[in-house]
């Protein structure tokens, strides 16, 4: 039977993988947020997506070179495996495969079918019964695309990444003209200068509303083994990738800055009536189509990489029927149950999220006023799985330089404390209620990962690709994790 994946992406593709599935619906209106809390200073909010950006973008690095001097890995997994430990990467992957990916895809389909519902004035979009109905169409639809035609679902993420950047550099780029020449920049600039400063830190609530909207970076890296010559691929996507959304971030805060008066930015609405202003009137229903297209896409990408989770898990003999989930279709090159598994954890994140879901929709009221937004909770658990990795980097990478052995991982870890702070800081009710069920979830994995199924596969795909990372070969004794606290 087989159970190896196809080499069949780009450079392009991978890049637009880096880039769509970072850019969702968020920076198009985020904005809004990070003015309120910046009081309309234009400075304050490019700093703050510039650190945001360097948070993003410390992590991202330390992952390309590890990319670019280990060959034949398949994502996180192997890396951990390598660094860390088979325990402790089983657990990484099951948490990837069971949360983090079905959390984005559920939100972003239930998201995607909102502003549909907004863009055919279908009344109530949180609650009517055709918004329901049509996240499902979105989630299944994105899903069939994956596992029928994988190739197609590569050519839609190149598409959708292209489309979903047209507008946020146009905005940059024309409100940036639209803004100087019509006097309302240079308007904003004393607004902001006289106006009172606003309270608490600024720049830290403005940071905190940056953060998010880079997450997802890391999915890139479940889909190496597909990636020709991913050795010097995937290393270049993640840099290219990387610094490009940074970039478009902050080119469209400037544009928008100069779109709309600096009171308006700050309100809900503000950022649409701005490409109004700019574009006319008729580009309020264009930009929600645009929203739609830029949904679509970072959900295509977190589709891609939680069907490839569970297949990670199972090339080493673990996890629920290993002998059945690592198995490859032969016609689509496609690691079909690995795929269905995954759907159904996107469907049971939907019916657990959004069965109470208020406004926004990702928030449960799940206990009374306990507000559990899943996807900005993750974080936590993501940041703390990450840090023991680039801890051991600094301890085993001797071959590296100081400041790819060092410095970056260092500043990683930084960044991933900073964000788990943050993220506590806010909302720590709902992150230890959030932990609760994380537990449950990784109870679950436990409990499924010594079953039954027959030996591992010892493809290039498992075996050899251990072995190349210096991890014991599949078969071998476990190694105990290294610094694993999660």
């Amino acid at each position: 039977m087989n159970h190896d994946l196809e080499k069949r992406y780009g450079l392009l593709t991978a890049i637009c993988l880096v880039v769509g599935a970072v850019i969702g619906s968020g920076i198009f209106f985020l904005n809004e947020t990070v003015f309120a809390a910046t009081g309309g200073r234009l400075y304050l909010a490019v700093l703050a997506w510039l650190i945001g950006g360097a948070i993003m973008f410390v992590m991202m690095y330390v992952w390309g070179q590890l990319a670019r001097s280990k060959d034949g890995m398949n994502g996180l997994m192997d890396f951990s495996d390598a660094l860390v430990g088979r325990t402790y990467s089983y657990y990484l992957s099951w948490f990837l495969g069971t949360i983090l990916y079905p959390s984005f895809v559920a939100v972003l389909a239930w998201v995607t079918a909102r502003f549909t519902a907004t863009l055919f004035g279908w009344g109530q979009p949180n609650t009517a019964g055709a918004v329901w109905m049509l996240a499902g169409v979105y989630l299944v639809g994105v899903y069939a695309m994956n596992v029928i035609s994988p190739k197609l679902a590569g050519h839609f993420q190149v598409s959708t990444t292209f489309i979903k950047i047209v507008p946020l550099i146009l905005m940059g780029v024309v409100g940036l003209v639209v803004g100087l020449v019509s006097g309302t920049t240079a308007e904003n600039l004393e607004y902001v200068r006289t106006a009172q400063q606003v309270g608490g830190n600024p720049l830290y609530l403005a940071v905190l509303a940056t953060v998010f909207a880079y997450a997802g970076a890391e999915e890139v890296l479940m889909m190496n083994s597909e990636i020709k010559d991913s050795k010097k691929n995937l290393p270049r996507a993640i840099i290219i990738g990387s610094l490009l959304i940074i970039a478009i971030y902050v080119l469209y805060t400037i544009g928008v800055f100069g779109s709309t008066a600096a009171t308006t930015l700050s309100t809900s609405g503000g950022i649409r009536l701005g490409f109004e202003n700019v574009f006319g009137s008729a580009f309020g229903s264009v930009l929600i189509v645009f929203v739609i297209i830029s949904c679509l896409g970072a959900m295509n990408s977190a589709m891609m990489a939680g069907t490839r989770s569970f297949y990670s898990i199972a090339l080493r003999g673990t996890g629920p029927r290993p002998d059945y989930v690592r198995s490859v279709d032969a016609k689509t090159n496609m690691p079909s149950t690995s795929a269905a598994i995954s759907l159904v954890c996107c469907g049971l994140m939907m019916l657990l999220v959004f069965a109470n879901a208020e406004d926004p929709p990702y928030h449960a009221r799940w206990f009374g006023d306990v507000s559990v937004p899943v996807t900005s909770l993750t974080p936590i658990t993501l940041m703390a799985f990450y840090v023991p990795v680039f801890v051991q980097v600094m301890r085993k990478e001797r071959s590296w330089n100081a400041f790819n052995r060092f410095v970056m991982p260092a500043l990683a870890v930084a960044g991933a404390v900073v964000l788990i702070y943050m993220v506590f800081d806010t909302n720590a009710v709902g992150a230890w209620w959030y932990l609760a069920g994380f537990a449950v979830v990784m109870g679950v994995g436990a409990a499924l990962r010594r079953s039954r199924g027959s030996e591992p596969t010892t493809t290039a795909g498992a075996a050899e690709t251990l072995e190349t990372l210096g991890a014991p070969a599949v078969g071998e004794a476990e190694r105990e994790p290294v610094g694993a606290g999660v």
